[in-house]
């Protein structure tokens, strides 16, 4: 399957569950933040500047793993500067070849289930041998579960209070 096929496979599947459309963006990677910490860098660019603060995902570049190609979407959070309606990263050390993925839906899902999340972060999603994993690391290591669709439910599985006492 060619790199364009998988973008083009989760960009169906998970606009099959959102209400706003998902677009591509050009983003300028400014870095200057703290590493792991997207969130955090955005909001306090946000505070500092008066940016917005925007969620989607990184398409990352597809590899061999194994016998079989697979390819992660990471959920990642950057600004959005309205006075120069541009859009800015500044966490340190994107992978070359990222495409970023706006998904305001994030926003939303968090904003609504705030208090049932501990983590505003979403699970990465493998998309491996045309099926979708969501990959969660957590203290004991890693841990997946295939995912049917892309519903916010599911990409936020592991960041669930529940899971987690």
């Amino acid at each position: 399957m060619l790199e364009i096929n998988r973008l083009y496979q989760f960009l169906k599947t998970r606009h099959d569950q959102c209400v706003n459309k998902l677009s591509l963006v050009n983003v300028l990677q400014i870095g200057g933040g703290r590493e792991n910490y997207c969130l955090s860098n955005a909001e306090d660019t946000a505070r500092a500047l008066g940016h917005e603060v925007i969620s989607g995902w990184l398409s990352l570049p597809s590899k061999i793993q194994g016998n079989d190609w697979q390819k992660q979407f990471t959920q990642h959070w950057w600004n959005y500067d309205t006075t120069d309606q541009k859009y800015l990263d500044y966490s340190p050390n994107i992978e070359e070849g990222a495409i970023y993925i706006r998904d305001d839906e994030i926003t939303k899902f968090i904003s609504e289930n705030i208090q049932h999340l501990d983590s505003h972060v979403a699970s990465s999603i493998i998309l491996k041998n045309d099926k979708f994993y969501a990959v969660d690391y957590w203290e004991k290591g890693f841990r997946f579960h295939e995912l049917e669709k892309l519903s916010m439910q599911l990409i936020f599985f592991f960041q669930t209070l529940k899971l987690n006492s």
